[in-house]
């Protein structure tokens, strides 16, 4: 029975090559899924709460915007494992492209 492991990575480009090697290492096409995020639309309420918050962040709002540039993930990739063995192969490869678990 497989399972799904979610990894993030920082640039597009890192998830990118995280999947291309995956797939040459031979992991099939239809288990591995590259996803980017992006930011959702802001609306009034959320602009509020979020200029709110980010005015009680030590530091300001630059401090704000800066841990939330160092936090955000630009890709993630999901990828279907049938056993531990290939869950560690699969966080190797990945691991050498910057993942962080999801």
């Amino acid at each position: 029975m497989t399972r799904t492991i979610h990894r993030n990575f920082p640039q597009l480009a890192d998830a990118e090559g995280a999947r291309s090697a995956l797939l040459a290492d031979g992991f099939p096409q239809s288990t591995v899924k590259l996803t980017t995020h992006t930011a959702l639309p802001s609306d009034v309420a959320t602009s509020t709460v979020g200029n709110l918050l980010d005015a009680l962040t030590p530091g300001g709002p630059a401090a704000a915007a800066a841990a939330r540039h160092r936090a955000g993930a630009a890709a993630m990739l999901s990828v279907d494992v049938y056993d531990d063995d290939e869950q560690d192969k699969a966080d190797r490869i990945m691991g050498g492209y910057g993942a962080s678990a999801a």
